[in-house]
């Protein structure tokens, strides 16, 4: 039996990928939950200076982030690490994590989520009108166990 490379591969070139603006910045998948069987999502996403993700918490998956240009703040349970080009930051589940653009241009991040559910959290946040409105967004992320954390509770 032989399987049609469609079945057994997934090949993405670098001007494809479903693209959607999260928080106003480009998130292109690489790969989704419905790629790969749930069991991962992978995402390039481009970040405007001072942007980037507020504080929350995936409850259901980790998280990974590999810098590929700018430099960023991650900051996981209130501990800020500056991460650059070639550097890489794994985020278990249940922490709180948010990641700033701490440059002067615009980055880019490999963004990789395990099991790969949180892609339709994000793909839905990029259909919402930019700036979101945090209900919605809360109620999304209700669905896919993902927590936003405001300051003050």
């Amino acid at each position: 039996m032989t399987t049609a490379p469609s079945q057994a591969a997934r090949f993405v070139s670098h001007n494809e990928g479903e693209v959607h603006p999260v928080m106003g910045d480009p998130m292109r998948f690489l790969a989704t939950a419905a790629d790969t069987g749930g069991a991962f999502a992978l995402a390039e996403q481009r970040v405007r200076p001072g942007n980037g993700a507020p504080p929350h918490i995936h409850h259901h998956e980790d998280e990974s982030f590999f810098v590929l240009e700018g430099e960023f703040v991650v900051t996981v349970n209130g501990e800020e690490r500056r991460v650059g080009p070639g550097d890489f930051a794994h985020v278990r589940r249940g922490a709180v994590r948010s990641f700033t653009n701490a440059g002067n241009s615009e980055g880019r991040l490999l963004i990789q989520h395990t099991p790969g559910a949180a892609s339709e959290f994000y793909i839905g946040m990029g259909k919402m009108p930019f700036p979101p409105d945090l209900t919605e967004v809360k109620a999304l992320g209700d669905r896919y166990g993902i927590e936003l954390v405001f300051p003050n509770g």
